[in-house]
């Protein structure tokens, strides 16, 4: 069978001048898991919303036999255009996956033209259904899927356990995609994933949700073998061969210590590249940092969320204590590995202090570059049901701020997630000088910040024009001068990058 992969690939708010598109590490595990099974396989890669002429005359040039369409939470709405569009154009069936459908299965289900959700792990499932399609059995009974029966009963089968075993399907497709076209490209970058899961339980995240799910549950997080690992990486660059860097984006690369220490030490013999990897603040002990530095690590992403110890405990379930936060990043100076660090504005139960508190332990650490995300709660969630007070009846991920909470108004997180740098760096500055006019400057940004009739909405769309022109000047400077974009990123983090010979 010809199997038809549609990714839309763009934000909840597209943006008209994005160029380049991600990797799916799902999409390329399960076609290369369909096509050892024998079936073709082949991507619309979508990233910007294109008219229903457009979406027509793309998926018709495949000619499939079965369309699998990912869904994301954010751009939803879409999403349930593009499932109805699919039949009228090419009357084949139709399965919706990905997160949006592992998470609320019902609501996808229930859009036109879906055939099949697929919930969890979609290799195995989508086998069985592009095997039994092809040979003209029945598909109703397909583990992980929910199936839209003609009686118009929906079919829920169970979810099969999850792969335990990374090692034992074949190495992901990295070809069904157009290296060129990715955002990766532009900084000669390559993406990889060498784990699924992650042990923690924070509220905000999709992993709690998602574990729940399987009845092996024990065993949901895995790692490649350290040598598979090596292996997966030397296939990922033969597809992005002129990749001089590579970007780890599992949850947390050095989870398991032995693993770890092994896998580095393979990976300086058989690749060498410079990396950059994410990470528990917690986890960065000494030793770590240095074998992370040795092994060519040049950057390390830290999800810091939050400075108000209490939100983070209580709100997020993220229990690192702020000295833990402060020395993992401090292990990473040492080493000179550069460091960049999340954070999250305007969430439950969150006011302007508790949010000040975010921005001077961010002024502590002094991470190399600084995202102060506003928060969304996505459902089935912890943080969704902590946050259902405060959000209105219909969701609408485009808006920019979701919940509405009297101690902390939607203005206010706009203008301390537009400003969040800026006094970051003031902070900084204040606890770097002597105490004597640290101690006045730091009381000074306090009134400052705290003073409740500051003109927010003004000085937030001021602060947005400025980063709506400097994202321009990146994205061109990356388009058009990528070595330049390189050279000022690399120097601009003191790091001695080289590429492969």
């Amino acid at each position: 069978m010809k199997i038809l992969f549609i990714y839309p690939d763009f934000a909840a708010q597209p943006d008209p001048h994005q160029l380049q598109g991600y990797y799916s590490e799902g999409l390329a595990s399960i076609s290369a898991y369909l096509q050892a099974g024998g079936h073709e396989t082949s991507l619309y890669h979508i990233l910007y919303p294109p008219s229903q002429s457009e979406f027509t005359d793309n998926i018709r040039k495949h000619e499939p036999d079965l369309i699998a369409v990912a869904a994301r939470t954010s751009n939803f709405p879409y999403v349930k255009d593009f499932l109805s569009w699919c039949k009228p154009a090419v009357n084949v069936p139709v399965l919706a996956g990905g997160y949006h459908a592992t998470i609320d299965p019902d609501e996808t289900i229930a859009c036109d033209g879906v055939d099949y959700v697929c919930l969890g792990e979609g290799e195995g499932a989508m086998l069985d259904l592009a095997n039994a399609l092809a040979d003209g059995k029945p598909v109703d009974d397909i583990k992980n899927l929910w199936v839209n029966m003609p009686d118009g009963e929906v079919k829920k089968n169970p979810v099969r356990p999850l792969i335990e075993d990374l090692d034992s399907i074949p190495l992901p497709d990295f070809a069904l995609f157009d290296y060129d076209k990715l955002e990766y490209s532009l900084i000669e970058t390559a993406p990889a994933i060498l784990s699924r899961g992650c042990p923690f339980f924070c509220t905000y995240c999709c992993n709690h949700h998602f574990r729940a799910l399987y009845p092996n549950k024990k065993h949901y997080v895995r790692f490649h073998a350290p040598e598979v690992a090596v292996a997966y990486l030397k296939k990922d660059l033969e597809s992005f061969p002129q990749a001089k860097y590579i970007s780890f984006f599992d949850d947390i690369l050095p989870l398991r210590r032995k693993w770890f220490f092994k896998f580095v030490e393979l990976y300086k013999q058989e690749i060498g590249l410079p990396f950059a990897c994410n990470a528990f603040a917690s986890m960065i002990t000494d030793e770590i940092a240095k074998a992370l530095k040795d092994a060519g690590c040049y950057r390390i992403h830290f999800g810091v969320e939050s400075g108000n110890f209490d939100m983070r405990k209580d709100v997020l379930k993220r229990r690192m204590t702020n000295e833990q936060i402060i020395r993992g990043f401090d292990n990473c100076r040492k080493y000179g590995i550069a460091t960049l660090a999340y954070n999250m504005v305007g969430l439950p139960f969150e006011n302007r202090r508790k949010a000040l508190d975010t921005i001077k332990l961010n002024a502590r650490i002094r991470p190399n570059r600084v995202l102060a995300a506003i928060f969304y709660p996505y459902p089935h969630t912890e943080a969704y049901d902590m946050s259902t007070a405060f959000m209105p009846e219909k969701v609408n991920y485009g808006d920019s701020v979701l919940l509405n909470q009297p101690n902390f108004k939607r203005a206010e997180i706009r203008f301390v997630s537009a400003y969040f740098r800026p006094f970051m760096h003031l902070y900084s500055l204040s606890f770097w000088l002597p105490r004597f006019l640290g101690v006045p400057l730091e009381k000074l940004l306090d009134w400052i910040f705290l003073f409740r009739w500051l003109p927010y909405r003004s000085l937030t769309w001021v602060m947005n024009i400025f980063k709506r022109v400097s994202r321009w000047l990146k994205r061109l400077l990356k388009k058009r001068a990528a070595p330049l974009y390189l050279f000022l990123r690399n120097r601009f983090l003191n790091q001695n990058l080289s590429g492969r010979d």
